[in-house]
C-alpha cells in the first residue's frame, strides 16, 4: 500500500514576476482590485498609528506601502523568501519616500529563527501566507511570531477558507490566471482547523471572521453595490466568506 507524502516545497516563488501582486491590485480586473484592496484594509483597520509592525511574507511590499501611507507614525519591517519581490518592495517604498520608516529583508525558506530580538513588535501580520507553507514550517513561523511579539501585541492572519466557495474560485483562477494557486497552496484551512493550529503555537484567538461571499464579483455592476455587500458580509454568521481573518494574542499559561 502506497503512503501519501505531502511535498514540503512545490513552487519556485522567484518564478513570479517582480511586483506581480502589486500590479494586479493597481491595474487588474475590478474583481482583483476590490479583493486586494479590501483584504489589506481589513488588516490596516486593526492597526493603530505609532506601532511597530512585522509583515511576514510581504511579497512586493503592497501591504506596507498602503499601511505606511495611511499610518504616518507606523514603523514596519517586511520579510519574504522571494528576492525579486523584496527588490521590488524596496524600490516601491523608496518611490513613496517611506524608506525611513519601512524596510525589507530576505529570509531563508527553511529558517530556524527570525532575525529579530524577543518582544520586538506590536503587530505581526501574515496575509495569505500560511496556506503556502508546510504545517511543520508554518508552526515554526507562529512560534517565532510569539517570541518576537510583545506580550500585549497582536497576530493578524488571513488565509483562504476551504469550507466556503474558495475551492471554486481557486479552480477558476487556475484556468484564467498566469499564476496557478493549486501549485502554491499546501495547507488548506477551515475556520476550525485554523483556530486549532494558531492555538497550538501558544496564541489565544480574540476574533475570527470572513470576508468575500459575493461582494467582489458585484464590482462589474457597481463598486458602490459591491461595497454595501462587503460591509454586510463582514458581519455574516456562520463563517461562509472565502477569506478567513483571525486576530490572536499571545496566551500566557
Amino acid at each position: 500500500m502506497s503512503i501519501y507524502r505531502s511535498k514540503v516545497s512545490v513552487f519556485n516563488y522567484d518564478s513570479i514576476p517582480a511586483g506581480y501582486y502589486y500590479n494586479v491590485m493597481k491595474s487588474g480586473s475590478s474583481i482583483q482590485r476590490f479583493w486586494h484592496e479590501k483584504r489589506f484594509q481589513e488588516i490596516i483597520d486593526r492597526i493603530e498609528d505609532g506601532l511597530k509592525v512585522l509583515d511576514f511574507g510581504c511579497g512586493p511590499g503592497t501591504f506596507l506601502s498602503l499601511l505606511g501611507g495611511l499610518r504616518s507614525n507606523v514603523t514596519a519591517t517586511g520579510v519574504d523568501i522571494g528576492s525579486k519581490q523584496i527588490e521590488f518592495a524596496r524600490e516601491l517604498i523608496h518611490q513613496q519616500a517611506l524608506n525611513d520608516r519601512i524596510q525589507f529583508s530576505i529570509i531563508e525558506e527553511a529558517f530556524e529563527e527570525l532575525p529579530f530580538e524577543d518582544k520586538s513588535f506590536d503587530i505581526i501580520a501574515s496575509i495569505e501566507v500560511v496556506e503556502h507553507i508546510h504545517p511543520f514550517f508554518a508552526h515554526r513561523i507562529l512560534t517565532e511570531a510569539k517570541r518576537v511579539l510583545k506580550p500585549k501585541g497582536k497576530l493578524l492572519i488571513t488565509t483562504p477558507n476551504y469550507r466556503s466557495h474558495w475551492p471554486l474560485i481557486e479552480l477558476l483562477l487556475n484556468r484564467l490566471s498566469p499564476v496557478k494557486y493549486h501549485e502554491q497552496h499546501i495547507s488548506k484551512f477551515t475556520p476550525q482547523s485554523l483556530v486549532k493550529f494558531i492555538e497550538s503555537a501558544g496564541f489565544e484567538i480574540k476574533t475570527i471572521n470572513t470576508i468575500f461571499v459575493v461582494a467582489p464579483f458585484l464590482t462589474s455592476l457597481s463598486f458602490r453595490l459591491a461595497e454595501l455587500f462587503h460591509q454586510s458580509e463582514r458581519k455574516m454568521e456562520p463563517l461562509i466568506g472565502a477569506l478567513l481573518v483571525v486576530e490572536a494574542v499571545p496566551h500566557i499559561f
